[in-house]
């Protein structure tokens, strides 16, 4: 059984260090570009109920037109940047599906509250200082920030934000298997999702993505 545990936390650690680099792609972004939306341009068109149609562009003012030119320019410098956009990382992974221990309220005998119980011997550290990412993100412990006010603080970097990733639940084959992504770009900004992958020709790839929440 011992052995059989093992193995399972190590084949769950090779198949995450294989996928994560695919992860972090579909799942960071750079916060200067996310948090910078275009401006307004042009003039908004609505229906007779008062629901809104599209937008007429011929009747953007100078000032959007000038405002947009900007906007583009300064997207145009964020794209041609090469310096690394750091994302915070907590390597310790805990499993995708946690146990759930029933607990009866004596004050409300009717009522069911659930408290989470983590398996710790389900748990393991991911080796992610050796795993080679694609773009221009680039993975920072979490303890080496300040988790109090990690999002107010000014880095000599760029930092965007927080990426949370749970241990990988498999099927019976080990062909297919689902977990966990949380990114957290701000105090009130962040999503998560369910991320589906599939064994195909030897490569682990992201079949699938569902929300799971938003902020």
């Amino acid at each position: 059984s011992c052995n059989k545990d093992k193995n399972d936390l190590e084949f769950n650690e090779k198949v995450l260090t294989e996928i994560l680099p695919s992860i972090v792609d579909s799942t960071c972004v750079d916060t200067r570009i996310f948090s910078n939306p275009p401006p307004k341009y042009g003039e908004a068109v609505f229906d007779k109920e008062g629901r809104y149609i599209k937008t007429d562009s011929t009747k953007a003012t100078p000032k959007e037109i000038k405002n947009l030119k900007n906007w583009k320019k300064n997207v145009a410098e964020i794209d041609k940047d090469t310096s690394k956009v750091i994302i915070a990382f907590d390597p310790k992974i805990s499993p995708y599906d946690n146990e759930y221990e029933l607990i009866i309220s004596k004050d409300f005998p009717k009522d069911t509250l659930k408290k989470i119980i983590n398996d710790k011997t389900k748990e393991y550290v991911l080796n992610y200082r050796n795993i080679k990412l694609n773009g221009k993100f680039k993975l920072k412990h979490i303890h080496e920030f300040n988790k109090e006010n990690i999002f107010e603080r000014k880095y000599k970097f760029n930092f965007s934000g927080i990426l949370r990733i749970s241990g990988i639940k498999f099927d019976k084959k080990k062909e297919n298997g689902i977990l966990d992504v949380g990114f957290i770009c701000g105090r009130l900004c962040g999503y998560g999702n369910k991320v589906y992958i599939r064994k195909v020709k030897n490569q682990w790839k992201i079949i699938k993505m569902e929300g799971t929440w938003i902020s």
